[in-house]
């Protein structure tokens, strides 16, 4: 099974993240030579492949701006979403329906309470990630600015 979650594809560049890795988008070329040192690798990007990547956002930072009552909103609803499912699903599905959202929320026979609590500490965490992500992204954007 692939982990690369494709972003954009060509005969010779893919795009992708790997699954579970917010920090880096990956970009494999192909039929390009590089130049690599110590600590530095200067790898040339055909413009065509640049103008087609450049127009797909790196990261979704949806939840950067949420606020801690919008992501109880939003668990308490998807767990109640799930507890509903995990109830109404067949004997034979219920360990797949409980295996759905299972790394955000846990069990979907836990504890309504206890679901909740591990999906706002979730979404939560998400969010610290991409405040920094934006951070990052704006004092990146600030010194391009300031050396122009």
């Amino acid at each position: 099974m692939s982990t690369k979650a494709t972003i954009a594809y060509g005969k010779t560049f893919h795009f992708y993240h790997e699954v579970l890795d917010d920090n880096c988008v990956y970009l494999e070329l192909e039929q390009v030579e590089f130049e690599a040192s110590c600590n530095r690798v200067m790898v040339p990007i055909p413009v065509h492949i640049w103008e087609v990547i450049r127009q797909y956002p790196g990261i979704d930072l949806s939840w950067a701006d949420q606020s801690d009552a919008e992501i109880l909103d939003h668990v308490s609803q998807s767990v109640d979403d799930r507890i509903r499912d995990y109830a109404a699903a067949d004997p034979d599905k219920k360990g797949w329906v409980s295996l759905c959202g299972g790394l955000v929320f846990g069990q979907a026979d836990a504890p309504r309470e206890e679901q909740i609590q591990q999906g706002v500490a979730h979404y939560q965490r998400l969010r610290e990630h991409q405040q920094q992500v934006k951070a990052a992204i704006a004092e990146l954007q600030q010194a391009q600015r300031n050396s122009a």
